[in-house]
């Protein structure tokens, strides 16, 4: 209550400032990976930014303040090496924020150098890893426990559709290690086989796949396993390889957030067809909104910038990341310890494209729903990304939108 409080006497004090204040400028850093394993967004994620700051910009212009929002950009090869240089070309640019980027293994680079800095940042991540308390990120997406929330209830409400057993295939970074952990204390895992990021061959990793999944079918049958892969783009190259080793198509297959809706896979029609074959089940944090949410005005942007396909979650957030940083900028905070309160604040008195925005005592958002996708192909022989079950966390179940033939998970 005291931290409300606080944060209303600032805002107010801030606005009397504003209210006289000279024209300012409010520098917002965007942190984007161009060149690595989730490529496949940036378009999407610039679209959204851009999206946010030109709104921002209206609005200032409509209610007669003298602000206007700048966006810097530093693109990224996907490394916390590079995600730790970019932060450092901001920050010397001025920016005084930075939303982004959007996996763990970036924000684990450039979280020593903006925490050194007092520079808060607001991103995507959902590594339990980096969720700590009074740290200088701010999560808009629900941590990993969240997703295995999910996991975990449609594992209770369709046992039936449930392999007995299941062999991980991940990424050996931060985000690929720790759900694959996590995914292990909801079903069973028999194995864990990761890759290095940055992976084009996977021949030894296939192999290795392919000896753990060859014995197991021989002696309970092809319906007894399913490869659960935690994965981003490469999951394309990984399953369009998989094609080659018979025993691994005719088994099921999963996946989390990096592998739903990824836009590589349908670009690559092996692939697409190796995971319409095998059923591909993947789930990812959902934020849909009702019709007249603003929610579809940012989808509807970001679609026309990324080919008419249909866009990510991480595509849309940053949106809202957007401008939930130029609001804490505009209130003129003391510090990253006064911003983390002000984006706590904002947390809980707004609605954002997203939906609510409240976060937890980590600077998480605090709850969401997921969709499980898979990939089908349509009368007219095109592959689309299809979403087949969806979980409502207010109601802590999951229901199917789509009538299933086959196991999925």
């Amino acid at each position: 209550m005291k931290k409300i409080v606080y944060c209303i006497l600032i805002l107010w004090c801030a606005l009397l400032v504003g209210s006289v204040s000279a024209e300012r400028e409010i520098v917002i850093g965007a942190i984007i990976d161009e060149r690595g394993d989730s490529a496949s967004f940036a378009k999407g994620i610039e679209a959204a930014v851009n999206l946010a700051a030109a709104d921002m910009n209206e609005y200032y212009a409509k209610t007669g303040k003298n602000i206007t929002v700048i966006i810097r950009k530093a693109g990224t090869d996907g490394s916390k090496e590079a995600a730790a240089q970019a932060a450092r070309d901001l920050i010397n640019q001025g920016v005084q924020i930075i939303v982004g980027p959007t996996t763990s293994e970036e924000v684990s680079g450039y979280l020593p150098i903006i925490t050194n800095e007092g520079i808060l940042s607001i991103s995507p991540s959902t590594s339990i890893k980096l969720s700590l308390p009074g740290d200088a990120v701010v999560r808009l997406c629900p941590d990993d426990y969240h997703i295995l929330q999910a996991l975990e209830s449609f594992n209770t409400d369709f046992k039936g559709m449930i392999n007995p057993m299941t062999i991980v295939v991940s990424r050996g970074d931060i985000y690929g290690i720790n759900l694959a952990d996590l995914v292990s204390s909801v079903t069973n895992v028999t194995s864990i086989v990761s890759y290095p990021p940055n992976t084009q061959d996977f021949t030894g990793t296939l192999d290795e796949l392919d000896s753990l999944v060859t014995p197991v079918i021989e002696e309970y049958g092809e319906e007894s396993v399913c490869i659960f892969a935690i994965s981003m783009d490469e999951i394309t190259d990984l399953m369009a390889q998989a094609s080659a080793y018979p025993n691994l198509k005719k088994i099921h297959w999963s996946g989390m957030d990096g592998v739903a809706l990824n836009p590589t896979v349908l670009e690559n029609e092996t692939a697409a067809e190796f995971a319409d074959a095998t059923g591909l089940a993947a789930l990812s944090f959902d934020a849909s909104q009702v019709a007249s949410s603003d929610y579809w005005r940012v989808h509807e942007t970001v679609q026309a910038a990324i080919g008419g396909r249909q866009p990510h979650i991480y595509e849309i957030l940053p949106y809202d990341e957007t401008v939930m940083a130029t609001r804490i900028v505009e209130h003129n905070m003391s510090g990253l310890q006064d911003n983390l309160y002000l984006a706590d604040y904002l947390g809980k008195t707004s609605y954002g494209a997203t939906g609510r925005l409240k976060l937890n005592e980590n600077g998480d958002r605090e709850f969401g729903d997921y969709c499980f996708y898979q990939v089908r192909k349509g009368d007219d022989g095109i592959y689309t990304w299809v979403p087949s079950f969806t979980y409502l966390y207010g109601m802590d179940t999951t229901i199917p939108l789509v009538d299933l033939n086959s196991t999925t998970m």
